[in-house]
């Protein structure tokens, strides 16, 4: 029912005698070169068919949930005084027609939602802020105490990572069969703050340089002097699109999705992600007029660079809020499948019956960085919505009963 774990191109596990950050990690521009150059590349690694790690397998229409450590970036933002104030933008850039060398110029802020910008290879899948707004690392900073607390009753505990996640609904028309490659593009400058209101830069909002080298119209009366560093990180996830109504499943259209509040935050979507691709608005990209922006507030990210050189914390999985009694009714159950992907994680969302007397899953190692998690919400006959009681890491298969099921499918992006 699950399938093997995905991981991201170029994955390396953080326990791998010669691991690295700077093996998986791909700096926008070089380390030592200020301006781009315009010739960068997305894809630091070339496609693999069969890679030693497998890849992520969904189905289209399905929500993926990429993940990352927030490294300090969230939680310690007086580190880097200079950066946006939602922490750098992401922006997820979807093809079934990558290149060898996919350049950075030929896609950020080229590409648009309704895949008429650029060369209409692709399309911009979505945007998110860096900060989701409930992830923290374990430090004694007043946000993680205080996110912690906020999400207490889901779990949380400051001793343990949450990571930040980006929700992101694949398109409806992918073939089974098929690959779909995802460019995850973290856009991080340090501003001017003499040039530019960096309160503003809440919602994302603020220049990239290449549109200025590009000669793009750039919007909001920005200049060049606004940004007084260039850095952004990119990384790639190639996923296996699968038929999503497998023998025995209902199809989709046959069942009402339900939102179940009271999760382990450790294994829970953010229902406003669920909603909406577009968490950041950034204009029109590409003259398309499906939704971008001329110079953006960032870009989407890369695994094991900055977002996510911070491992996990080893220590045993969070510990899981007490189960509920059940509802009267019809409910919902809930099984997520994870892939560990370098700094990300994705949800994919199907409708699919299931019978809640299955085994639960297996505890993860606590080590994940980056996860790409499939959420499929399962329609239920007795109604139970209590929370997830465990993750599953890479036994397929397996389902936890409670008023959301949760299976877990790592793909990693230490």
């Amino acid at each position: 029912m699950i399938g093997e774990r995905g991981f991201p191109r170029g994955y390396m596990p953080r326990n791998d005698p010669g691991f690295n950050d700077k093996v998986p990690q791909q700096l926008l521009p070089a380390s030592g070169q200020s301006a781009y150059s315009g010739a960068e590349v997305l894809d630091k690694f070339p496609f693999e068919a069969n890679p030693k790690n497998p890849l992520l397998q969904a189905s289209a229409g399905e929500h993926v949930a990429i993940i990352h450590l927030e490294n300090g970036h969230v939680s310690l933002p007086q580190n880097q005084p200079k950066k946006p104030h939602n922490r750098g933008t992401i922006f997820f850039y979807g093809t079934a027609q990558p290149k060898p060398q996919e350049k950075l110029f030929d896609v950020h802020l080229r590409w648009n939602k309704d895949g008429t910008g650029g060369d209409k290879r692709g399309i911009l899948l979505g945007t998110k802020n860096y900060d989701d707004g409930q992830c923290f690392q374990p430090n004694a900073a007043g946000i993680t105490t205080e996110r912690a607390s906020k999400f207490s009753s889901d779990g949380a505990k400051t001793s343990q990572e949450l990571p930040c996640q980006s929700d992101i609904k694949l398109p409806d028309d992918l073939k089974p069969g098929s690959v779909y490659t995802v460019y995850w593009y973290w856009d991080w400058p340090d501003l001017n703050a003499d040039k530019i209101n960096v309160d503003k830069t809440k919602d994302g909002s603020y220049p990239w340089a290449g549109s200025f080298m590009r000669g793009d119209a750039i919007p909001n009366g920005w200049t060049m002097d606004m940004i007084s560093k260039n850095e952004s990180y990119a990384s790639v996830i190639d996923i296996k699109i699968v038929d999503s109504q497998p023998q025995g499943f209902a199809a989709k259209s046959n069942t009402k999705e339900k939102w179940v509040a009271q999760q382990n935050i450790y294994s829970k979507a953010i229902e406003a992600q669920m909603n909406d691709n577009f968490q950041v608005k950034v204009g029109d990209i590409g003259g398309g007029g499906g939704g971008g922006g001329g110079a953006s507030g960032s870009a989407p990210g890369a695994p094991a660079s900055t977002g996510i050189s911070t491992p996990l914390p080893s220590a045993s999985a969070p510990d899981v809020p007490p189960a509920a009694t059940s509802p009267a009714g019809s409910g919902v159950a809930t099984v997520t499948q994870t892939v560990t992907v370098p700094p990300t994680t994705v949800f994919k969302t199907v409708y699919r019956t299931a019978d809640l007397a299955e085994t639960a899953p297996a505890q993860p190692d606590g080590n994940e960085e980056v996860t790409v998690t499939v959420t499929k919400h399962l329609p239920t006959t007795n109604g139970d919505t209590a929370p997830p009681t465990s993750i599953l890491t890479g036994a397929p298969g397996t389902v936890t009963p409670f008023r959301r099921r949760a299976i877990r499918r790592s793909v990693r992006f230490d």
